[in-house]
């Protein structure tokens, strides 16, 4: 899979990144495995995560973020809106 992770303020973790390998399954059959993505997840306090997910899908930028206190729950709004956007981009490119 194509997803590079960057931690910070958080310690790298092998079950947060199989987490994240495990969520982004059902984008990377969308995509076909041919874009990657970036994803930052950051702890911004002691009580508050922010994941930031980019993706450079058909030469257009896409972007998410979301803020969450639960990093898990942050890591799935912030994968679902990726998702909102690569469906949307890819039905505009079949219907030109």
């Amino acid at each position: 899979m194509t997803i590079h992770l960057t931690f910070n303020n958080i310690r790298n973790s092998k079950a947060v990144s199989e987490h994240v390998d495990h969520a982004f399954e059902e984008l990377i059959k969308i995509t076909d495995d041919k874009f990657p993505f970036h994803v930052t997840l950051n702890k911004v306090n002691r009580e508050s995560y922010h994941v930031g997910i980019n993706c450079s899908f058909r030469n257009k930028l896409l972007s998410s973020k979301a803020d969450h206190e639960n990093l898990y729950k942050a890591l799935s709004k912030g994968i679902h809106s990726m998702k909102t956007q690569v469906i949307r981009k890819a039905e505009k490119v079949r219907s030109l």
